[in-house]
């Protein structure tokens, strides 16, 4: 999935940047940003790095994880917020006997001395039917729910 994704991204770059070339005029229009009432009161610039099929079945799951992000108790989720460097970024869709379960991995580019790589954070997983939240802690190799302080 991720190279699709990837092949999909150098192909929207190459038709945008072959239909550019001629023309000298710019097509592009600046939007205004409407603040949601939750940003308003903590302002962090959260971006989403995401699968297009995630956002168009879910469109409550970016809310719920930022909502997650600004209550965090993980003190690296903490720090990347502190620094507004933190991201999210959907990692797929895994179906049980018990429900369905997005993935996402939490964490923020971070330069190591050598060069800039992910640091993950946290990784979560939300259900979709319920909307809860687990926590994966790799140490346990196992999940548990997340109680909203």
């Amino acid at each position: 999935m991720k190279q699709f994704f990837l092949v999909l991204v150098l192909s929207l770059f190459t038709f945008c940047h072959s239909n550019n070339v001629t023309s000298n005029q710019s097509d592009t229009t600046v939007t205004p940003i409407i603040q949601d009432t939750m940003a308003a009161q903590t302002p962090i610039n959260i971006i989403d790095s995401t699968f297009f099929k995630i956002n168009d079945q879910f469109p409550w799951m970016g809310d719920t994880i930022r909502s997650y992000i600004q209550l965090s108790t993980n003190e690296m989720v903490k720090s990347f917020v502190k620094d507004s460097s933190i991201v999210f970024m959907y990692d797929g869709i895994e179906n049980t006997d018990t429900g369905s379960y997005v993935r996402v991995q939490i964490g923020a580019d971070v330069n190591n001395g050598e060069g800039v790589i992910f640091s993950t954070a946290q990784w979560v997983s939300v259900d979709t039917l319920s909307r809860e939240i687990y926590e994966y802690d790799i140490a346990a190799d196992s999940s548990r729910l997340w109680i909203r302080p």
